[in-house]
């Protein structure tokens, strides 16, 4: 059987949630800020999903 890992952190772990990775750029005085979405969704561990830009993915794909 093969161990279920967070595709972010690659820790094993039983709990892993389906979302959708975000890139966001900070505004800078020259350039508006941006938010990019990943369309792909990833299994990521509740850490990995409360500590950096995700999305929830609907698991409709």
């Amino acid at each position: 059987m093969t161990e279920r890992v967070c595709e972010n952190c690659a820790l094993p772990d039983d709990e892993l949630l389906l979302v959708r990775r975000v890139y966001v750029v900070p505004e800078t005085w020259d350039s508006p800020g941006s938010e990019t979405v990943v369309p792909e969704p990833e299994l990521w561990c509740v850490s990995c999903a409360s500590q950096y830009p995700c999305e929830p993915a609907d698991g409709d794909d």
